[in-house]
């Protein structure tokens, strides 16, 4: 079989770039990413953010609700349709907290830390809330960035079942 017809054979293929002592390597591909898409996204000002029951004091986010009620800060950006790369720095979090862009997936956010998502909007409002169904929620929010993703990293993932004869 000539190497051409193996590779249009393949469902999967590696270009190695290098070798040593049996092993293949390959770099992974590094995803590019566009400008910044987020105005005060550090929270300088209390300005450039749709806030409902929600605050901006000293310089980060403040969600808030121990009734259940609607707080969030939200921002329109971005187009319909394309991925983007989310993170934000959480701190001091109670209950659950959902960014979103647009009505299709919700993050939910459960604990401090910086967290890093990608997400295909539906519309074009970014939305940092309470988690709809979870009444006791606070938390403190810092470093929003939100930059589209123009080349992924080309990563994938896959399963595989118990027939090990299954090509």
């Amino acid at each position: 079989m000539s190497l051409t017809s193996l590779y249009d054979a393949a469902s999967l293929w590696m270009t190695p770039s290098g070798r040593k002592e049996g092993k293949v390597y390959s770099e992974k591909p590094v995803p590019v990413y566009g400008a910044e898409l987020v105005t005060n996204g550090d929270f300088a000002t209390d300005s450039d953010w749709a806030l409902t029951q929600a605050t901006i004091s000293n310089g980060k986010l403040l969600l808030s609700t121990s009734n259940g009620s609607y707080t969030a800060a939200s921002q329109t950006l971005g187009v319909i349709g394309k991925t983007y790369k989310v993170s934000l720095d959480v701190a001091d979090i109670v209950g659950t907290v959902s960014v979103t862009i647009g009505g299709g997936t919700d993050f939910d956010i459960t604990s401090n830390g910086i967290h890093s998502f990608e997400i295909t909007s539906t519309t074009t409002t970014l939305e940092v809330k309470r988690k709809f169904g979870v009444t006791n929620v606070s938390a403190t929010i810092d470093n929003v960035s939100v930059k589209e993703v123009l080349a992924s990293d080309g990563d994938f993932t896959f399963s595989r079942g118990s027939n090990l004869s299954a090509t």
